[in-house]
């Protein structure tokens, strides 16, 4: 698990045995665009068996064909993305959708029922079109994004790439997609609702009024 998460890559950990088989146990990546590890290894044809779940099983392999195995998997594996630009989003809205505000109240409400086999959900948000005076950089170090839209507030905290990709933008216009966790923010008695930005693409947003 810790080699999975360190390298983002699907993972085998095995051992050779004295029949010439390497058996052990993988490990996929839950966000990525490859749903289940195991089907790719048995879609393969090299392993003797694979047994378990989708992205956490046992597996047995000859050892001579494991350098076959690790040609397949290179070619056809080449062009997935393993997590670091895919997400598995669980709503999709555009900024000024009615129910933005009370999708967020209602997920917020059930905080407690997320947690490491319920994993918290994702809302992507796209047509996030901005001025510049709508972006505040704020805190200690400068480095957190705070943008106030349709009475929600987008917040990216370490966010020192998104400032720096903001500030190569060549227009007064922005236009910005999300993807983000929600929460409510209380203080001195009055809620906010908010979005926790996990991460973000930006453009130019001249053609997006």
């Amino acid at each position: 698990m810790k080699l999975a998460a360190k390298y983002k890559r699907p993972t085998i950990v095995a051992r050779l045995n004295d029949e010439g088989y390497d058996r052990g146990s993988s490990r996929g990546l839950n966000e990525s665009a490859l749903k289940s590890f195991k089907e790719f290894m048995n879609d393969s044809g090299y392993f003797e068996y694979t047994a378990g779940h989708d992205n956490a099983c046992g597996i047995s392999i000859l050892d001579k064909n494991l350098h076959d195995f690790h040609e397949y998997a290179n070619k056809e594996l080449a062009d997935m993305d393993f997590g670091e630009n895919w997400y598995e989003v669980n709503f999709e809205r555009f900024a000024a959708d009615p129910d933005m505000i009370p999708l967020i109240y209602d997920l917020a409400a059930h905080e407690d029922l997320f947690g490491q086999h319920n994993n918290e959900p994702l809302i992507h948000v796209t047509d996030i079109n901005l001025k510049r005076s709508d972006i505040a950089v704020i805190g200690k170090n400068a480095d957190t994004i705070r943008i106030e839209k349709f009475g929600v507030t987008y917040l990216k905290f370490h966010a020192k790439e998104m400032i720096e990709e903001l500030a190569q933008v060549n227009s007064n216009e922005i236009k910005i997609e999300i993807v983000g966790r929600a929460n409510l923010n209380e203080f001195a008695g009055r809620i906010t609702p908010q979005i926790f930005i996990t991460d973000f693409q930006i453009d130019d947003g001249t053609l997006g009024f």
